[in-house]
């Protein structure tokens, strides 16, 4: 039987086996000095984590609630480094780790499962949002624009001359304002252009420039 640890990610709480522990929070003091968020670096951090309870929520449930070391392992190949660098711990990245049959990390045995097959990717699952980063009323354009792999400024013209019309642009305009979630945090402003929810593809939004 392994020794387990409770610990907050992301505002929820988790039982993680001790190997799996040591592993994330390798993983995260990795992350922290690979971001270029500057004085931004908590809120990335605080993205990152949410992100990861998001996925372990995901795998766990009150028959199997223990987060073991694979599922960890896992994570990490979903998210990567803000940066676009392979993670790697002990000078070995994970991919070399799992070729060593059974590499020692912490003092117990560790094999990368993520690894042994192709690295998990995330599939991509755009969402409507309004894109208020890039807006000239409402942002209802722009987020539609990247919802629909349409030009904005085509859909800015076609909203116009609907007013000029009969005014029934005007209201679907409203309606869409009202339905669709500004895009504010770095996972929504991934999710609004359909990328991959990586570390790299979240940090492009908490960077400061």
């Amino acid at each position: 039987m392994k020794e387990v640890v409770s610990v907050a990610i992301g505002n929820k709480s988790f039982t993680l086996e001790t190997d799996a522990y040591a592993l994330l929070k390798d993983y995260l003091e990795a992350f922290r000095t690979k971001s270029s968020a500057g004085v931004q670096s908590d809120e990335t951090m605080s993205d990152i984590e949410e992100r990861i309870a998001e996925i372990l929520s995901s795998k766990t449930s009150s028959v199997r609630n223990v987060v073991n070391v694979y599922m960890i392992d896992e994570i990490i190949a979903r998210l990567g480094m803000p940066d676009g660098t392979v993670y790697t711990r002990g000078g070995q990245t994970y991919q070399e780790a799992s070729q060593g049959q059974g590499q020692a990390y912490n003092g117990q045995a560790y094999t990368s499962q993520a690894y042994a097959n192709p690295p998990y990717q995330d599939i991509p699952q755009k969402k409507f949002y309004r894109d208020i980063d890039s807006r000239s009323i409402g942002g209802v354009c722009s987020g539609l624009g990247y919802y629909l792999n349409f030009d904005p400024t085509i859909l800015k013209v076609i909203f116009v001359v609907l007013m000029l019309i009969g005014g029934g642009g005007l209201l679907i305009y409203i309606i869409l304002w009202i339905i669709a979630p500004p895009a504010v945090t770095p996972v929504q402003k991934c999710e609004m252009r359909g990328w991959p929810l990586t570390a790299e593809n979240i940090e492009k939004f908490t960077r400061k420039f």
